[in-house]
């Protein structure tokens, strides 16, 4: 199986960019990454989850969906690398949303997401709340400083749970104790290493 369009997924501070710069590199290809640092709604979303979740995930969408055909159009075939996958807003919609705003948005996402093409390969980057606040807080990004660790539980046992389950494309699981440099090394080498193998097998969990 050729995998021609990679996404590395995980919870908010987890590395996915880091990832993706560090793969781009070695294998010489074109990596695209999430645009969300202009999103008037993020920040937002962090100081009144309730009133904004809506407004911020069709945002969230319709940001998406414009940077995923227009890299379609402009590299066509080419291998691609990115750190997201469209199918994170479901993961994140069934958490930030009340039941009938997720009901509506699924049925959005489904007719809109047939419009994209899908990954070959996602892998996901699994790891504690401990890393997880360690990297927010180095990063300093401050509207996720206020980000409380019940948030990022729900949001490691929605990954869990969404990419245990059979998708159409293939999936890497790696869960890893750290999130330093030596640990994105080892991830790094996993990842290299199944790429090169291109196993045919649909979901393959690691532990570090």
């Amino acid at each position: 199986m050729d995998f021609n369009f990679i996404c590395i997924e995980g919870n908010i501070g987890v590395g996915k960019t880091t990832l993706v710069k560090k793969l781009a590199e070695h294998l010489g290809v074109f990596a695209f990454y999430e645009e969300f640092e202009e999103n008037p709604w993020l920040p937002l979303f962090y100081e009144n989850p309730e009133e904004t979740a809506l407004s911020l995930e069709l945002s969230f969408l319709t940001d998406r969906i414009k940077q995923l055909n227009k890299i379609k159009k402009e590299h066509g075939q080419k291998i691609m690398l990115s750190d997201y996958s469209l199918d994170k807003c479901l993961l994140f919609t069934k958490i930030n949303l009340n039941e009938s705003d997720f009901i509506k948005y699924k049925k959005l996402h489904e007719a809109v997401s047939k419009t994209i093409d899908k990954p070959s390969l996602v892998i996901v980057i699994h790891s504690d709340i401990e890393n997880l606040q360690k990297n927010i807080r180095e990063r300093n990004r401050s509207y996720e400083q206020k980000i409380e660790n019940d948030y990022l539980q729900k949001l490691n046992i929605a990954y869990k749970d969404f990419f245990k389950e059979e998708k159409a494309y293939t999936i890497l699981n790696i869960f890893t104790p750290q999130l330093d440099e030596k640990a994105y090394e080892r991830i790094f080498k996993e990842i290299a290493a199944f790429v090169k193998l291109k196993p045919t097998f649909k979901n393959t969990f690691i532990e570090l």
